[in-house]
């Protein structure tokens, strides 16, 4: 799956290159990554949260050269020294899904609209749930098994 974002400069691939910075510009709709460029990105993929977490920024942050994160041991300190194609093409990668997730929220609203349009029942019109998956059942051996249950009668 293909979305409308391309690099349009490449991230050097060398040391001195290894990007520290990124910024967006909502006038030309690019992503400058370091000395590299992504266009076009739409100011709702760049803007795009999950719970508050800016999704692209922060896939960003971590890694850029100097990286983001808490640093809870030595091992937080090994990071790559250049900024890497695969980052370029995950990168890529993630701006297509964004842009895909946000071309689908116009369905989305349509078929909420649908369904908050439509009849309602009520749960008395719902079977019954049977006695026996009302209650949790029991472990068949003390072996502990994820799925060793016996049957109540």
């Amino acid at each position: 799956m293909n979305g409308s974002a391309r690099c349009t400069k490449a991230v050097p691939g060398d040391a001195d290159g290894y990007p520290e910075t990124f910024d967006y510009n909502d006038a030309t709709r690019t992503l400058r990554v370091g000395d590299g460029q992504f266009a076009p990105v739409a100011p709702e993929v760049f803007a795009f949260e999950v719970s508050g977490l800016k999704v692209v920024q922060s896939w960003l942050k971590y890694r850029m050269k100097k990286g983001a994160g808490k640093k809870s041991s030595p091992l937080d300190d090994i990071r790559p020294e250049r900024w890497t194609s695969q980052f370029t093409t995950e990168l890529l990668e993630l701006l297509w899904v964004l842009e895909a997730t946000i071309d689908g929220y116009s369905a989305q609203a349509a078929l909420l609209d649908g369904i908050l349009a439509s009849e309602c029942f009520l749960a008395r019109e719902l079977p019954a749930v049977p006695k026996l998956m009302r209650s949790p059942q029991k472990a068949k051996s003390s072996t502990g098994g994820l799925f060793d249950f016996e049957e109540e009668n």
